[in-house]
């Protein structure tokens, strides 16, 4: 199961922050740069055998796991560079510098005054 992460970075590392979140795919697509020609040569097939379409199946199956891995992190990173050009543009506040918190256990009153 994904689940969605969340931190703060000053608003001048938001750019080499995903850079740095971008790198993280880089195994996966390695991976399927390797998957991509290996399953090339598995569908000619070698000179005395012929192609095994079983194993080719299978591994484009890990083809497309590795490309859905790369895919899921752009989508992450556009999120990341919209939102910051969105903050740029104007369209959104930044965070106040301190908010007080309210006490969490404070409890609420009903009823009439």
């Amino acid at each position: 199961m994904r689940v969605k992460l969340s931190y703060t970075v000053e608003q001048e590392d938001i750019l080499p922050e995903a850079a740095k979140i971008l790198g993280l795919s880089s195994d996966d697509m390695k991976h399927a740069i390797d998957m991509f020609q290996t399953i090339q040569t598995e569908l000619t097939g070698a000179d005395d055998a012929p192609a095994n379409t079983i194993k080719a199946l299978e591994m484009i199956e890990d083809f497309r796991k590795a490309l859905l891995a790369v895919d899921t992190r752009l989508q992450e990173i556009t999120e990341i560079i919209d939102g910051y050009d969105d903050l740029r543009r104007g369209k959104l506040a930044p965070p106040p510098a301190s908010s007080p918190a309210a006490d969490p256990y404070e409890p609420e009153l009903f009823g009439a005054d």
